[in-house]
C-alpha cells in the first residue's frame, strides 16, 4: 500500500501541474518535442506502474490473507522482485517504444501529454499496449478481489463470529474503494483509445482525448488520501488523535477569560 500511494504523490506533484497548466493556457508547459517526450514518458510509466502494482497487491493481499507463513518465507521472490519488477518493466517499455520505434511521433502542444505517441497508432502495437497497461491488470484486479471477498464470505459464514466480520467488513470497504476508483479512473480512456485504434474515426478520436476522460484518470490520484485513511488504521487513529487535541485546544481558548 505504502508503495501505491508513493506513486500517487509522485502522479500528483509531477504530472498533474503539467495537466492543470495544459488545462489552464491551452497549451503545454514548454512547447518542444523533447519536453513533450518527456512528459509522455513520464505520465505513461507513472500510469502504467500504478495500475499493474494495484494489480499485483490484489494477488498479495490474498496470500497476505490466507497464506501468511507461504508469503512470508518467500518475501524476496513474491513481495519484493514483483514491486521492483512492475516499476522497472513499465520504464523500459515506455522508453522504448516512444524513442526507438520506426515511426515519427506527431505530438499536438494542446493536447493531454502532448497527444499519442505514433506506437498507439499502430493497430497491433497499441491494442498490445493499453492491453499489457491498463486492461489486462484491471481485469486480474476486479477478479482476485472478488475470488478474495468470495473467500472471506465463505469463512465469515462458517466462523460466524462478530468480531472477525467487522474486521472483514473493514477490508472490503478498502477493496471496494481501490476498484472503484480504479476503474472509474481508467475503464473509460482504455475502452475508447482500443476502439479509436481498430475503427479511427473522428468521432472516436474525439472520445480518446475528451478533456473529460483524462480528468478522470486523475480521480485515483486525487482521492488517494481517502484511500490511505481507509487503508492504513494507524494514521486513521492519529488523524483522530490530533483533530481531538485541536477541538479541545479550540474549546480551552474560547472558554479562558482572557481570550475575548
Amino acid at each position: 500500500m505504502e508503495m501505491t500511494m508513493s506513486k500517487m504523490f509522485f502522479n500528483g506533484t509531477c504530472d498533474l501541474p503539467l495537466a492543470i497548466i495544459l488545462f489552464y493556457q491551452g497549451s503545454v508547459a514548454i512547447p518542444s518535442n523533447k519536453f513533450c517526450t518527456y512528459w509522455y514518458i513520464l505520465t505513461s510509466f507513472l500510469n502504467m506502474s500504478s495500475v499493474q502494482l494495484n494489480s499485483y497487491l490484489s494477488i498479495e493481499r490474498y496470500l497476505l490473507i490466507f497464506h501468511n507463513p507461504f508469503l512470508f518465507k518467500h518475501k524476496i521472490i513474491l513481495h519484493y522482485i514483483p514491486m521492483i519488477t512492475f516499476i522497472i518493466m513499465p520504464f523500459i517499455y515506455v522508453v522504448y517504444v516512444v524513442n526507438f520505434l520506426p515511426c515519427v511521433n506527431h505530438f499536438d502542444y494542446h493536447s493531454w501529454a502532448c497527444g499519442t505517441a505514433c506506437y498507439l497508432t499502430h493497430p497491433v502495437i497499441g491494442t498490445f499496449s493499453w492491453v499489457f497497461a491498463i486492461i489486462a491488470p484491471l481485469i486480474v484486479l476486479i477478479f482476485s478481489n472478488i475470488f478474495l471477498i468470495g473467500r472471506v464470505l465463505y469463512f465469515k459464514k462458517r466462523m460466524m463470529r462478530r468480531r472477525i466480520w467487522t474486521k472483514n467488513r473493514k477490508m472490503l470497504l478498502q477493496l471496494f474503494s481501490l476498484i472503484g476508483m480504479l476503474y472509474i479512473s481508467w475503464m473509460p480512456s482504455s475502452i475508447t483509445s482500443v476502439i479509436n485504434t481498430f475503427y479511427p474515426t473522428q468521432v472516436s478520436y474525439e472520445l480518446s482525448t475528451n478533456w473529460i476522460l483524462i480528468c478522470f484518470i486523475y480521480i485515483a490520484t486525487l482521492f488517494s488520501p481517502l484511500t490511505a485513511i481507509l487503508a492504513m488504521p494507524v494514521l486513521k487513529e492519529e488523524i483522530s488523535r490530533c483533530l481531538n487535541r485541536w477541538t479541545q485546544h479550540r474549546s480551552s481558548v474560547r472558554n479562558f477569560p482572557g481570550a475575548h
